[in-house]
């Protein structure tokens, strides 16, 4: 790390414009620092709590239990001829690879104010170390949905995940989906840790959007001559997707996954050159 201003070759960047790749081999060079708050983000997560790490499958399980309980046996809420429990499950593991990601990279900066106002490094490394906590809900969701499979598989006779090489399609969209997050926090990041009323509006976006993407319901729930409207919130075709590649449901329209990965690549873009443009003028006034 190196303290006081920003060398030459980092102000000249501002006359030259915006290189995003540029900044990516910044924080290329400096990944050992991006290791490093990644896990001090990590022991933050349950720090000064007596439960621990247990905090991870209660927090991630539990409001899938509750929501299967309601929606799937109160309400009925239909799931194409699978069992609720594990559409809800693959529905949840796609969408909290977006919530908990975004709303911990939002705080990135906010979490690290004291380093960002006394020392250089990319900052751009803090949104995107302090994602790493986020992750621990869909890792706990897939390793649910690993045992849940070959549970139904035994007490059903059916194994309802469609197996097939469109499997090998989970992990890009699980990527596609962290990288919304990526876009959206290097906005929020910047905003959160100037105002923190920002942590709290991220919340309440992110319980709207999550009943307009169909995570609690399948998409045919949504009357057709509706559902084009669902199909605009970027998050609706990953998920439905998401399903798809599961489950073997119909996939989504090709329309709406390019619309989806438009804004995915528009929003990454527009971050990066938000996050370029306001970084040193955000560290002056935190």
């Amino acid at each position: 790390m190196r303290t006081g201003a920003a060398p030459a070759r980092w102000v000249l960047s501002h006359d030259h414009g915006f290189h995003a790749v540029a900044r990516a081999q910044e924080v290329w060079r400096y990944r050992r620092l991006l290791w490093f708050f990644a896990t001090q983000a990590f022991q933050a997560l349950y720090r000064r709590t007596h439960l621990g790490w247990l905090w991870v499958p209660i927090r991630s399980l539990a409001p899938l239990a509750v929501g299967s309980l309601v929606y799937g046996g109160l309400m009925d809420v239909p799931s194409l001829g699978v069992p609720y429990f594990l559409m809800l499950l693959v529905a949840t593991a796609a969408w909290s690879c977006f919530d908990g990601p975004w709303t911990w990279g939002s705080r990135g900066v906010e979490m690290n104010r004291r380093l960002v106002t006394k020392l250089y490094f990319p900052r751009m490394i803090l949104p995107l170390a302090t994602m790493a906590p986020g992750l621990a809900e869909p890792g706990m969701l897939l390793i649910a949905l690993a045992v849940a499979v070959p549970y139904y598989a035994v007490t059903d006779g059916t194994w309802y995940v469609a197996f097939g090489p469109r499997l090998l399609l989970l992990p890009l969209i699980m990527v596609a989906i962290l990288l919304l997050g990526f876009g959206l926090s290097l906005w929020t990041s910047l905003w959160q840790a100037r105002a923190r009323d920002v942590r709290f509006g991220i919340g309440y976006l992110l319980g709207f959007w999550m009943y307009l993407t169909p995570v609690i319901y399948p998409i045919t729930q949504v009357p057709e001559r509706f559902r084009w409207l669902m199909w605009l919130n970027p998050m609706a075709p990953l998920v439905e997707e998401f399903k798809s590649v599961v489950f073997g449901w119909p996939e989504p329209p090709r329309w709406a996954l390019g619309l989806s990965l438009g804004v995915i690549v528009t929003v990454l873009a527009s971050g990066f050159w938000h996050f370029h443009a306001k970084e040193a003028e955000t560290a002056e006034k935190i």
